[in-house]
């Protein structure tokens, strides 16, 4: 057989990831002081609304009504607007170019979690919204002997993902996330996920919402 039959190629310019989930990450730089401030009033919310804890997903924790993005602090203002800059630029980078320009309407809804000793989020998804997300706001203390305490989950939504055998790969079917403050992550609302159970001292605090997206007519 000819060598240049089996020629070097470059896979970059062969390859797409179909079906693909997207999934963002990211790092809100100088979030002390707001996550101070949320901090500081979702445990006052859970003192004052304690024992009218929604219950969700959640097995033990506090978690608030879901209109947390209503609330009138300014600190709130600055998370729903976090929110709507990584949603836009998400949209960016996944609506089809039309020729025309296009304009969405961002709505959101979002609660207030707490979490202790003990306290976790059952296997669940987000009905009725585009995408699902969480912001956290204090990691409290884990036990670091503790493997995946209080960390979120993503779980494959490819049903016969354990077929594959080569690990340490972007196609591995678990995906944990640590509670960084600041951090915040947007994926599919059809994606399952899970938190494993905190175990520590102190408040595990996060802010999860959810988010549908609506195209202005034209």
């Amino acid at each position: 057989m000819a060598e240049d039959q089996v020629a070097d190629f470059d896979i970059r310019k062969s390859l797409s990831m179909v079906f693909a989930t997207p999934l963002v990450v990211h790092d809100w730089p100088n979030s002390e002081p707001l996550n101070s401030e949320l901090r500081e009033l979702i445990l006052g919310k859970e003192s004052e609304d304690g024992k009218n804890s929604i219950k969700r997903s959640n097995s033990g924790g506090w978690q608030s009504a879901g209109n947390f993005i209503t609330w009138k602090q300014s600190c709130v203002n600055v998370f729903r607007e976090r929110i709507e800059s990584v949603v836009s630029k998400l949209l960016q980078e996944l609506i089809r170019d039309l020729g025309t320009d296009r304009s969405f309407k961002i709505l959101i809804d979002s609660w207030a979690n707490v979490n202790r000793n003990g306290d976790y989020n059952i296997v669940h998804t987000h009905p009725n919204c585009m995408y699902s997300g969480v912001y956290y706001v204090t990691p409290g203390q884990p036990d670091s002997t503790v493997p995946h305490g209080g960390l979120l989950e993503l779980l494959d939504p490819r049903e016969a993902a354990n077929f594959i055998q080569v690990p340490n790969t972007v196609l591995d079917a678990r995906n944990f996330y640590d509670n960084v403050p600041g951090r915040m992550l947007l994926w599919p609302s059809w994606v399952k996920h899970m938190v494993h159970p905190f175990v520590g001292e102190g408040e595990r605090i996060s802010i999860a919402f959810n988010v549908n997206v609506i195209e202005d007519s034209r």
